[in-house]
């Protein structure tokens, strides 16, 4: 793997972007079609591209979780015998020449005074939305619903400088705004008195058989002062210096945001990640005049998602829990796309939708971690997807969240339609031997029975981590009817 050189002029530079496990290819997608972008090369966990230095389309990346501006990156190190001798290899590779960081340092205040400005324009529209929430009461109707079901029911609307260079978390980023503030433009970085930085290294594979990465912060965070006079701030620096290195490469860059890109401002109540829930919408195939429901929403992170891409199109949220319904409907308010989306209260097992009145049904399947049922999530399976395969009209989508327990079950246990023979067959061939001697051992878990959806056919999955969890996004189509 050859050194990437990184090209900081005003009209293209060099960025990275980290992403959950399993999304990578979603950024990739995203950083070519919305950023322009090109050599796009995606690892684990980061994608690198080329683009214009424009926050604005950057900012507009939804499937990754941190922006940086990529100063260095470097081919795997091959560390010299020797703790002395590898450490000082380390400091002249990561940390290099000065012009180096003074011309990536330039641009990275340019952006920062793009990304203020727009913050402060987000900043009056959040409050906006706030004002308009406290006095808009506002309630939603459903025109989908069954005759027999009315309208259904409504949700209301100093200490020594080498132990300040400590490693933090990757997902901590702060910048001392009154700082940078006070500092006149073009001279925060010559202002070498005012000027703080803390350095975040993470060190895996090899690399961290030898060395903590504390050591290598450290070691980085002494060359810095020494080579430009800056001073260490664990709290709240000007600029923190990302590291990292593994077996695949060795990168350093600037995070360009105080806050990732998978916080959402809009965002009132959490639920679902952000970026899991992106993922899930590019998936659905949705476009104009198109009608998405979400039968189990929660707090409507997948509806604001899909609702802030396509705001032309009739999205509805549904869920047993009001309590979950008044969030997803303050959220849909402070988002600002209440225009696009309505709730309804009801059950995902008797949904009142007229049969074949949805062109897209997207929903994270509950893992039964946070919100019990009375139920065993397997045993709900295929209630869930019978109502699910009523409501969506012939060629219509459904993507769905499943842990990869359920998705291991649905493999086993549902068979669907076969689109080269026509028939009814199984995601998969036939049973392993291993779920054989599953489904022996864990009779009163699993249901024995075999289910059948035959107007439904597997499109793709694709495994996703959702931090502790690891999941699997689902889509299928219904080609006929049932």
């Amino acid at each position: 793997m050859a050194e990437t050189k990184v090209d900081c002029s005003p009209k293209r530079a060099r960025f990275f972007c980290t992403a959950g496990r399993g999304l990578e290819r979603f950024v990739t997608e995203e950083v070519t079609r919305k950023a322009s972008a090109v050599d796009v090369e995606a690892m684990s966990g980061k994608v690198f591209f080329t683009a214009e230095p424009d926050m604005y389309r950057l900012r507009q990346i939804k499937s990754g979780e941190r922006l940086f501006l990529l100063l260095r990156k470097e081919p795997p190190l091959s560390v010299p015998k020797g703790k002395g001798n590898a450490l000082s290899m380390l400091r002249e590779t990561m940390v290099g020449e000065s012009k180096v960081w003074i011309s990536a340092l330039d641009l990275w205040q340019n952006l920062q005074e793009t990304v203020q400005h727009m913050n402060d324009v987000q900043n009056d529209q959040i409050k906006a939305s706030k004002r308009k929430l406290e006095n808009d009461s506002a309630l939603y109707t459903s025109k989908l619903c069954k005759k027999e079901h009315g309208a259904g029911e409504v949700c209301i609307l100093d200490e020594h400088t080498s132990d300040k260079f400590l490693t933090q978390s990757e997902n901590q980023c702060f910048f001392n705004d009154e700082q940078t503030n006070n500092i006149p433009p073009k001279t925060l970085f010559s202002a070498k008195s005012m000027f703080t930085f803390r350095v975040s290294c993470r060190c895996t594979g090899a690399i961290a058989k030898l060395f903590t990465a504390q050591e290598l912060g450290r070691v980085i965070g002494k060359a810095l002062v020494r080579q430009f006079g800056w001073k260490p701030d664990l709290r709240k620096p000007i600029l923190e210096v990302f590291v990292h290195i593994n077996d695949l490469y060795s990168v350093v860059g600037f995070p360009i945001m105080r806050q990732p890109l998978a916080n959402r401002a809009y965002i009132q109540s959490t639920g679902l990640r952000s970026t899991t829930a992106w993922a899930m919408v590019t998936l659905a195939e949705i476009s104009a005049k198109t009608i998405v429901l979400d039968p189990m929403c929660g707090v409507g992170t997948i509806l604001l998602e899909a609702a802030k891409e396509w705001p032309h199109v009739h999205f509805l949220g549904m869920d047993i829990n009001a309590s979950q319904l008044k969030n997803a409907v303050d959220n849909v308010k402070a988002a600002g796309v209440e225009g696009s989306v309505e709730f309804l209260k009801g059950s995902v097992l008797d949904l009142p939708i007229l049969s074949e009145s949805i062109d897209v049904v997207i929903s994270d399947i509950p893992f039964g971690k946070k919100f019990a049922s009375s139920k065993n999530m397997k045993e709900l399976l295929p209630e869930i997807l019978c109502e699910m395969e009523r409501v969506v009209r012939i060629g219509g989508i459904i993507v769905l969240l499943l842990s990869q327990s359920l998705h291991h079950h649905l493999k086993a246990h549902f068979q669907f339609k076969d689109v080269k023979n026509g028939s009814t067959a199984r995601t998969e061939n036939d049973l392993l031997q291993k779920d054989k001697n599953e489904m022996a051992s864990n009779k009163k878990d699993i249901v024995m029975k075999t289910d059948y959806f035959e107007s439904l056919v597997p499109i793709e999955a694709h495994p996703v981590s959702l931090g502790v969890t690891e999941a699997i996004i689902f889509k299928c189509k219904k080609l006929s009817n049932p």
